[in-house]
């Protein structure tokens, strides 16, 4: 089992502050780089959500903006009356489905929206 000495801990100290240094040191130049070449994202807009039927719901947005959308449903069991939330894939482009599953029904539509790219 290693034991911290002195020397140990100021090596260690040592080498953790130069890397913090440089991190530091490069850091707001790098951040800010990186932000404009990958380009600002945002939430995407323009969606639209509908009930298609007692199984299924579909969302689509006319701009993902950088960011992504996917369908949600809320269904209720119709034996147990229990009620769950199940969402489709995430997209940029295209419509999302989500579909309740077995003895779920649909009784409610939405979208769900991110800023960042999951699709």
């Amino acid at each position: 089992m290693l034991t911290a000495t002195p020397i140990r801990r100021s090596i260690t100290t040592a080498a953790l502050g130069a890397a913090l240094t440089g991190i530091f040191a490069l850091g707001p130049g790098v951040t800010a780089a990186s932000a404009s070449a990958a380009g600002a994202t945002a939430h995407p807009s323009d969606c639209k959500y509908e009930r298609v039927s007692v199984w299924m719901t579909t969302a689509g947005c006319k701009k993902h903006n950088g960011g992504s959308y996917r369908a949600t449903a809320i269904c209720k069991d119709a034996e147990t009356g229990k009620v769950l939330w199940f969402s489709g894939p995430w997209r940029q482009f295209g419509m999302s489905n989500a579909y309740c599953n077995g003895s779920y029904r649909t009784i409610s539509a939405g979208v769900e929206t991110s800023s960042s790219n999951k699709s």
